[in-house]
């Protein structure tokens, strides 16, 4: 599919922000990547590199040379905090531009393929992709089914793939988001939806294709991931499960107060 920018999203300003943990192997890749994409298609855009103190390899100083090289990309560093949920949070919280646009660091997907967001955001406030077909471990996609089911039954969000690293909003939908700052993982983004639809924003979704990861590591994993499996790590469960937990009665204790009006 060839990819066509129409002249208006020229115009526009954007922010993209990656969070990059332990990603040396991809951190400069992608970068470049973002760059070339950004530089080709808006006159006003920003690139920053969400980063953590607890990282074990060379990604921070990857990222401190590609500050110095880039123009526009600057990194934020969000302390010792290792938290998925934490990385958003920092972006979104330092994110200036009219649209916002988040990746994850592994290069799973194709940084050009945000022109079918860009297309989509002319007729939602969100648009997000849906992995095509996953190329992870099955033990990670039989997750993702399982997690996309109980989000869908217990919130009632009628979204394909809801934890897409992949994703482009309209900065008004961000500066409505009263954040919970206890949540850690990609619950975040049913956080994002819910409270998007309960002020009228609307959401669109687009596939998009996902690659194998090349280099590097999952935090969410225990160990190297083989073909067909891929342990998670016991505190990732936890941190799903007592964040889901938060999150109803964010939103189901708001709607109980409000019945009782």
């Amino acid at each position: 599919m060839p990819f066509i920018m129409a002249k208006e999203a020229r115009a526009r300003s954007i922010s993209v922000f990656v969070p990059v943990y332990n990603e040396e192997g991809s951190v400069r890749a992608i970068a470049e990547e973002i760059s070339r994409y950004l530089t080709e298609r808006f006159y006003d855009y920003e690139i920053l590199l969400i980063t953590s103190d607890a990282s074990t390899d060379k990604t921070n100083e990857i990222t401190k040379e590609l500050e110095a090289e880039i123009p526009y990309l600057r990194t934020v560093s969000r302390g010792a905090d290792v938290s998925y949920a934490g990385a958003l949070r920092t972006g979104f919280k330092n994110a200036k531009k009219e649209l916002i646009f988040f990746t994850d660091g592994d290069r799973q997907f194709d940084i050009r393929e945000m022109d079918l967001l860009l297309e989509l955001i002319k007729r939602y406030d969100i648009a997000t992709g849906y992995k095509l077909k996953r190329n992870d471990p099955w033990m990670r996609i039989w997750m993702s089914w399982l997690y996309n089911l109980t989000m869908r039954v217990l919130f009632w969000l009628k979204l394909r793939d809801i934890n897409c690293a992949f994703k482009l909003y309209r900065r008004e939908v961000i500066d409505a988001v009263d954040f919970l700052p206890t949540l850690t993982q990609g619950v975040i983004n049913v956080e994002i939806y819910l409270s998007a639809l309960q002020k009228g924003f609307s959401i669109g979704e687009v596939g998009v294709h996902h690659f194998h990861r090349e280099s590097g590591f999952a935090d969410s994993e225990i160990g190297r991931r083989g073909r067909f499996i891929a342990f998670v790590r016991p505190r990732i469960i936890w941190g799903f499960l007592k964040d889901t937990f938060a999150l109803w009665r964010k939103v189901h204790g708001k709607q109980l107060v409000e019945s009782s009006k």
